[in-house]
C-alpha cells in the first residue's frame, strides 16, 4: 500500500516537471519569434548608427526630360547616394541614365564627385550607391547622356535638413582688379569678380549691372574697358528667395597707351651768309630739330661727311672750306627711327675787300638815275655801284658801261634779268641827260 503511494507520487512528480518544461520551452519560443530577425547584442547602437547616415534615392525611368524622383533637401555630413534606373523604377525601354555631380559651376559646391552610369540590364540591374560627405550648400546635378540634358535639379544641403526656413540672404563681396596708374585709374580695362556664400539653402542666383544698366546674370568676371568713371552694383538669392542688399563698387578705366609704330619727324635748316654761286662764306650753321607727339624723342643724332654719328644738342657751325654732306635721324622711345636725311652745301673762304670805301646806297643809281635795283655786294666787298663806278673804257659812255657790267651780273646770277634791264634802262636815261 505504502509503495503503490509512493510510486503514484513519483509519476505525478515527473508528469509534473515534464509540464512545467514544456511551459517554460514554450514561453522562450515566443519570446524569441517577437524578436527582430538579426537582433544580438549590441544590435541597438548599431539600430542608432544606421539611422545617423542618411541614403538620399535617385531614380530614373523612360523619361529624357526629369528624373522619376530625386531629393530636394539634405544635411551635412556622410550620406549614401543610391541612384537606381531599372525596370522597378519605370524603365521599359532599357534606356541608360546617369546621375552626375557638377564640379564646374562657381554657385554650387564642387567637392563631391558622383558620376554613376546605370542601365536596366547592366550588370548591377541598373542600381548603384556611393558613399559621399556633403557640405553645407548646393550641388548641381544632371544627367550626362546626349538629348538628356533637362534631367537636372539642386540638392540643398543646409544644418536642419530643410526642417527650418531659411529666412537669411545670402553673403555677396566684389572686388576689382587689374593694372593702375598712379592716379589710381585701372589701365586699358577692370575686372569685378563677385563672390557669393549662403549657408542656409544655398545661392541661386547672382546679378549685377553696370553703371545705368539692368541687372543681368553673373556667370564669369565682368570685363569693363570703356575709359571713364563706372560703378558697378550686385545681389544675390538663394533657393529660399531671400535677396541679399545691393551692394556697388566704383572705378575709373583709362585708356591705355597705344602701340607707337611711327618714327619721329626731323627737320634740318643750313644758314649763313652766301655769294653769288650759292656758296657760305667763310661757315655755314645747320640745326637739326624733331618731333614726336606719341612716346617722344630719345635722340637725336648727325654725322658729318661721313664719320661716325654724334649726338646732336645745339647748331652745328662749319668752317671748312670745301663740299660737305650732313646726314641725320632721330629715334623716339618706342625704338622707332627716321629714315636718314641729307644736307649738301659748300663753304668758301672770305676774299679780301677790294672796295674798302664801297658804295652802299641801298640802289643801283647811274649819273643819278634810280634803277631801283638793290646794290647789293657781288662777292667780294664791291656793290654793284662800285663795279659801275670803276669800270673804264667804251669812252665813258655810261650805257655801254652799264650794259656790260650788268650782262656779266646776270650771268653770274647776281641781278636777274629784269634787274638787268632796269640798271640798263637807267644808264640810257643818263646818257640822254
Amino acid at each position: 500500500m505504502i509503495r503503490q503511494l509512493v510510486s503514484s507520487l513519483r509519476a505525478r512528480r515527473e508528469r509534473t516537471v515534464r509540464g512545467a518544461l514544456v511551459a517554460a520551452l514554450a514561453t522562450s519560443l515566443i519570446a524569441l519569434w517577437l524578436v527582430p530577425a538579426g537582433a544580438a547584442p549590441g544590435a541597438e547602437e548599431s539600430a542608432d548608427a544606421s539611422a545617423q547616415q542618411q541614403v538620399l534615392v535617385w531614380t530614373a525611368g523612360d523619361s529624357l526630360t526629369e528624373y522619376v524622383s530625386a531629393p530636394e533637401t539634405a544635411k551635412p555630413g556622410p550620406a549614401t547616394i543610391v541612384f537606381e534606373n531599372s525596370t522597378a523604377t519605370g524603365n521599359t525601354t532599357g534606356m541608360t541614365h546617369s546621375l552626375t555631380f557638377d564640379t564646374s559651376s562657381p554657385e554650387h559646391n564642387n567637392d563631391v564627385k558622383v558620376n554613376i552610369v546605370a542601365s536596366p540590364y547592366d550588370a548591377n540591374g541598373g542600381r548603384y550607391e556611393v558613399e559621399v560627405n556633403l557640405s553645407p550648400g548646393t550641388y548641381r546635378y544632371y544627367c550626362t547622356i546626349p538629348g538628356h540634358g533637362q534631367m537636372q535639379g539642386v540638392l540643398v544641403v543646409t544644418e536642419d535638413g530643410g526642417d527650418d526656413e531659411d529666412t537669411t540672404p545670402p553673403s555677396v563681396t566684389a572686388e576689382v582688379s587689374g593694372d593702375r596708374d598712379g592716379d589710381g585709374g585701372y589701365v586699358g580695362s577692370a575686372t569685378v569678380t563677385i563672390t557669393a556664400s549662403d549657408d542656409g539653402s544655398g545661392v541661386d542666383t547672382v546679378e549685377y549691372a553696370l553703371d545705368d544698366g539692368d541687372f543681368q546674370p553673373y556667370s564669369e568676371p565682368v570685363i569693363v574697358s570703356e575709359p571713364g568713371d563706372h560703378t558697378l552694383r550686385y545681389r544675390a538669392t538663394d533657393h529660399a528667395g531671400n535677396t541679399s542688399e545691393e551692394g556697388s563698387v566704383t572705378f575709373t578705366v583709362v585708356e591705355a597707351d597705344r602701340e607707337d609704330t611711327t618714327p619721329p619727324e626731323v627737320t634740318a635748316q643750313v644758314t649763313g651768309t652766301m655769294n653769288a654761286q650759292w656758296e657760305y662764306v667763310d661757315s655755314a650753321t645747320v640745326t637739326l630739330s624733331a618731333n614726336d607727339s606719341e612716346s617722344g624723342v630719345r635722340f637725336l643724332r648727325y654725322s658729318l661727311d661721313g664719320g661716325s654719328y654724334t649726338p646732336y644738342g645745339e647748331p652745328v657751325v662749319i668752317t671748312e672750306p670745301g663740299e660737305h654732306t650732313v646726314l641725320y635721324h632721330a629715334v623716339d622711345h618706342a625704338g622707332n627711327r627716321s629714315e636718314d636725311g641729307k644736307l649738301t652745301f659748300t663753304v668758301v673762304a672770305a676774299e679780301g675787300d677790294a672796295c674798302p670805301g664801297s658804295d652802299v646806297r641801298d640802289t643801283v643809281r647811274i649819273a643819278g638815275h634810280d634803277s631801283t635795283v638793290d646794290n647789293v655786294d657781288t662777292g667780294n666787298g664791291c656793290t654793284i655801284n662800285d663795279l659801275l663806278a670803276s669800270h673804264t673804257g667804251h669812252h665813258g659812255d655810261p650805257a655801254e658801261r652799264a650794259t656790260e657790267v650788268a650782262d656779266q651780273l646776270a650771268a653770274e646770277g647776281v641781278i636777274s634779268e629784269v634787274e638787268k634791264r632796269r640798271i640798263v634802262l637807267a644808264a640810257e636815261n643818263a646818257r640822254h641827260h
